[in-house]
């Protein structure tokens, strides 16, 4: 097993165990057409939940093949459970972002357009900071192939910059400057920044709030940036890291 963070090979094979031993049961709840929209909202967030589960817990035990197929068949579920006006559970601009990078990262094409579409939005009191909240509007732009304006960037830097929080400072403000880098063709703070935002992801897998769920096996912000430096501008990110599975976007 991968050693990514505390958690045992008992842990994760149990996590794949549950998940494979529930997850036909929730696709057919999903499909009955009988449902509430409340209980469509419950297995919309199991699905996703569950192929989640199942790629990160392969990831781990190095069953290297196991994990892309799992994280294509969770992205369909995870823009439900992200964006649709009536099954999304998510409701902060943090925890948006596992849904947002998984449809990114491994959505077709009707996906992305999707995407590309959303009149997102969040109340205040859910932005966490106002620079995570921004990210997440440029992050939407750049990759559905719309260049984010250059005030946009230079207010969410400069939000990020005076921020107090050690978290928007340490890996928001890198994976800002990512999106600075990529829309000024700037492959040396590219490279920069996706290497800041695993070294705050790493202290977070052995000291935080990372150190004993799966969230933590991948820093999917940090793959998406690698994969935008690849697709616009043919980089290649030399971030050598387990939380970076660089095969995944091969």
């Amino acid at each position: 097993m991968l050693p990514l963070n505390k958690l045992s090979v008992e842990n994760v094979e149990g996590d794949i165990l549950r998940a494979n031993t529930h997850l036909n049961a929730w696709i057919e709840r999903f499909k009955d057409t009988s449902r509430t929209t409340e209980q469509n909202k419950q297995s919309v967030f199991k699905l996703t939940s569950f192929y989640m589960m199942l790629a990160y817990g392969n990831y781990a035990l190095e069953n290297y093949s196991e994990v892309k197929p799992n994280l294509i068949k969770a992205a369909p579920f995870a823009f439900l459970r992200g964006f649709d006006p009536e099954l999304k559970t998510q409701n902060s601009a943090w925890t948006i972002q596992d849904e947002l990078n998984i449809c990114l990262l491994f959505g077709d094409s009707v996906l992305l357009e999707k995407i590309k579409v959303l009149n997102w939005s969040l109340p205040e009191d859910r932005w966490v900071h106002p620079a995570i909240y921004q990210y997440d509007h440029l992050l939407m732009h750049i990759a559905t192939g719309r260049t984010p304006s250059e005030q946009a960037i230079t207010q969410a830097l400069s939000d990020a910059k005076s921020a107090k929080n050690k978290d928007v400072i340490q890996f928001f403000l890198p994976l800002i400057e990512a999106i600075h880098a990529l829309t000024t063709s700037n492959q040396t703070l590219w490279q920069e920044s996706i290497d800041k935002a695993i070294a705050w992801h790493t202290d977070e897998c052995k000291f935080g709030d990372y150190k004993d769920i799966d969230d933590g096996f991948m820093c999917l912000n940090a793959l998406t940036m690698a994969k935008l430096g690849k697709d616009l501008h043919g980089w290649h990110c030399t971030t050598n890291s387990l939380y970076l599975p660089l095969f995944l976007i091969d």
